[in-house]
């Protein structure tokens, strides 16, 4: 009998870390406020709501945990970057697209970012997706996955992961000193802004809201009734408070509002949470109390205001504190609760603040909700977040009407980088795809030809798609709409360097060659002026991961690279003992067919090995009687240099293909140090090869520099001792 193998499981996961981590911070919180009810859960102009050093902001799970950890730890701004994102600040993109040491305006090399010693990191989560399939039991690409028809998904299985990345706050890192300037730009985007506006003593307001009660643009109504009890009525989905003039000051009407607020939400037409016969002082009731409490406190801290514990929520400290410390499942539960419910009401909020900052209807007239048009900025892009496809996600989907199907579809979006291969100019761009709703931020397509999907979309900008590309590069798989961004850029960066100095190449022949840019083609094309304009003699390819300096730099080297533009070359020049071929026409044919054949070699198959590993083409010349390409390092590295050599196929021996060997030749000694292998003809081996090669002269240039140096000491203690 066959045994089943299992992988190590002593210890808990990375996941069960993170919770536990998670629950000794609640648990110490909430000892605090057991002991001291009245406390807030995050002190009043403590800290703003955590971001990423791009300044994505964490999604409510990930926020109520890195908040706790601003306040614990005393961080002055809650801003997170992981161990790459720290060390990725000690070097820059040259022109190339290469990584250098980063330097100031002078040129000097900035000292180093780092980690502090002893310094430990903290977890967020983030959702992946693994993909396998039924049968073969191979992993499948989740972007694949999406792509395939609902029939083929019958045959994948699909699992959700919470992935644990680990971050440090930026008072954990020396970037203060090292980088003081990016400090100190981070630091003023991060001061503490509250969107309320102060009024007479400590009654604030707080428009926003004030407008959602006023208009009832709130899921259920609020009524403000002069009466000592906050709550919501299932029964009559709405939601009572006492009058703001009974509270000591606006934030505690304001908090308890939200606390309440929380609870609509948890109704089952909504986010579910809520189920009938959860008793008063049930286990079910206790924890939606705390999704209620926690809720609130970050709804409370995102807009600059405390959030005590409210009176009623105290006898229930115990019970939560006794669940967390027993059960991971619960907090885990609670958490997702706290996100889905808090991101719910800040985007109303948020929803409400834009159309008052533009002079709009805080809520729009509920006729005209639907036929309502997005406020976004022209154009604009849809960056796919989630494909739902499995029957228990869509038949949720297909019980709601289109703005509960909206407030939930925005659940899913985790806040992850721009995905460039899953971005496009519509939302509607399969067959069969309908656009169900969408607001200024988030579309959801249905598309019941392939099974009733529900694809979910952030809307984005062409800034964004555009700051994606400067940071990241134009992925190969990048869709249609993401490369018109990068042609349009390009095509930007040539029109503003061209109304300075059109780029001219003056080739050694004595040919002067023009250049422009097709974005059409997206080739750089390069010949000569007519009274029709510009004639292409030659059309090279855009490279999107280089610098346009960079593909103007490759350019002029193939160009100069090329026979047509190269001056004539004396007849009788001598290197060594070898010559040059005669002036016999069969001779001259050969040569240049030599010439043509390295040539054509070197670009088609090393062209970006050679700038990778800092190699240039210098020109021909002989080597042993035969025609060779030389090749030199950029870095100037010593004296020393290649040659690269072509043997012909020859039909006769069944060859039927060139082969091209390198030697390392040094110039010093005349002689040749080694010779390769055949060099590969595949462009992926063609890197790999050029490094093993860069490394071999580096070691030979300084094993030639090492016996120099032993030699120089020798002598000169030998002239010493004569001299004595």
């Amino acid at each position: 009998m066959g045994s089943k193998k299992y992988y190590n499981t002593d210890g808990p996961s990375a996941e069960d870390r993170a919770l536990d981590r998670f629950a000794d911070m609640l648990i110490e919180k909430m000892e605090t406020l057991q002991s001291d009810w009245k406390k807030p859960w995050f002190t009043e102009g403590s800290m703003k709501w955590p971001k990423n050093m791009n300044g994505r902001e964490y999604n409510g799970l990930n926020a109520l945990m890195l908040m706790l950890q601003c306040e614990k730890n005393g961080y002055k701004i809650p801003v997170f970057c992981t161990f790459d994102r720290v060390t990725a600040l000690n070097s820059d993109k040259d022109k190339q697209g290469a990584r250098q040491p980063a330097v100031d305006a002078n040129g000097e090399k900035l000292p180093l970012v780092s980690i502090n010693k002893g310094e430990k990191s903290f977890p967020v989560f983030i959702t992946t997706f693994t993909c396998i399939d039924k049968d073969s039991h191979e992993k499948i690409k989740y972007d694949d996955y999406k792509q395939m028809s609902n029939e083929q998904k019958k045959d994948i299985a699909v699992y959700p992961k919470l992935q644990v990345y680990n971050v440090f706050n930026l008072d954990q890192t020396n970037i203060k000193e090292a980088r003081p300037e990016l400090y100190a730009k981070l630091e003023e985007a991060n001061k503490l802004t509250s969107s309320e506006t102060k009024g007479d003593g400590k009654m604030i307001d707080f428009p926003a809201i004030d407008a959602m009660i006023e208009k009832n643009g709130w899921v259920c109504p609020i009524y403000p009734k002069h009466q000592d009890n906050a709550y919501f009525s299932i029964s009559k989905d709405e939601i009572v408070v006492p009058e703001k003039s009974q509270f000591v000051d606006g934030e505690s009407f304001y908090a308890n509002l939200l606390h309440e607020m929380t609870h609509s939400t948890g109704t089952e037409e909504r986010l579910g949470r809520i189920k009938q016969g959860n008793a008063f002082g049930s286990a079910e009731y206790a924890r939606e109390e705390l999704v209620a409490e926690l809720s609130a406190a970050l709804i409370s801290s995102r807009y600059g205001m405390e959030k005590h514990v409210k009176e009623d929520s105290c006898a229930y400290l115990k019970s939560w504190l006794g669940s967390l410390k027993e059960s991971p499942d619960f907090l885990k539960t609670t958490l997702l609760d706290v996100k889905r419910a808090s991101s719910m009401i800040t985007q109303r909020i948020d929803a409400i603040n834009e159309r008052m900052e533009q002079g709009l209807n805080p809520i729009p007239p509920k006729e005209e909700v639907k036929q309502e048009q997005p406020i976004v900025k022209d154009p604009v892009f849809y960056a796919s977040v989630q494909l739902l496809q499995s029957s228990e996600d869509t038949q949720r989907f297909d019980k709601m009407d289109a703005n509960q199907i909206l407030q939930e579809a925005k659940n899913y979006d985790n806040g992850d980088a721009l995905d460039m291969e899953n971005t496009h100019a519509r939302a509607e761009r399969l067959p069969g795809d309908k656009l169900v709703i969408e607001d200024a931020h988030y579309a959801v397509v249905n598309n019941i030809q392939v099974g009733g999907t529900y694809e979910i979309m952030c809307k984005v900008s062409e800034k964004d798609i555009r700051d994606n590309i400067n940071r990241y590069g134009l992925p190969d798989e990048a869709t249609d709409a993401v490369k018109g961004v990068a042609k349009t850029m390009v095509a930007e960066e040539f029109t503003k360097m061209a109304s300075n100095k059109m780029p001219v190449f003056e080739m050694s022949d004595g040919s002067v060659l023009y250049l422009q840019y097709n974005q059409d083609k997206d080739t750089l094309d390069v010949g000569t002026v007519t009274n029709t304009g510009m004639s292409v003699k030659h059309s090279f390819p855009y490279d999107h991961d280089f610098s346009l300096d960079g593909n103007l730099e490759g350019v002029s080297e193939k160009l100069t690279e090329m026979n047509v533009y190269q001056a004539e070359i004396e007849q009788e020049q001598e290197h060594d003992s070898a010559k040059m071929p005669s002036d016999s026409i069969e001779n001259k044919l050969d040569f240049h067919a030599n010439r043509t054949a390295l040539d054509n070699f070197m670009t088609d198959y090393y062209w970006s090995a050679r700038r990778n590993n800092d190699f240039r083409m210098a020109g021909f010349e002989p080597y042993k009687g035969k025609e060779a390409l030389k090749l030199t390092n950029d870095s100037a590295i010593g004296t020393s240099y290649y040659l690269v050599t072509r043997q012909p196929s020859n039909e006769s021996t069944g060859e039927k293909k060139d082969k091209f060997f390198l030697h390392l030749y040094d110039p010093d000694s005349k002689q040749e140090v080694f010779k390769s292998r055949e060099m590969p003809h595949d462009r992926d081996d063609a890197n790999n090869f050029l490094r093993g090669a860069y490394k071999e002269l580096e070691s030979y240039e300084n094993d030639k520099r090492t016996v120099k140096e032993q030699t120089e000491v020798v002598a000169e203690e030998q002239h010493f001792h004569r001299g004595r």
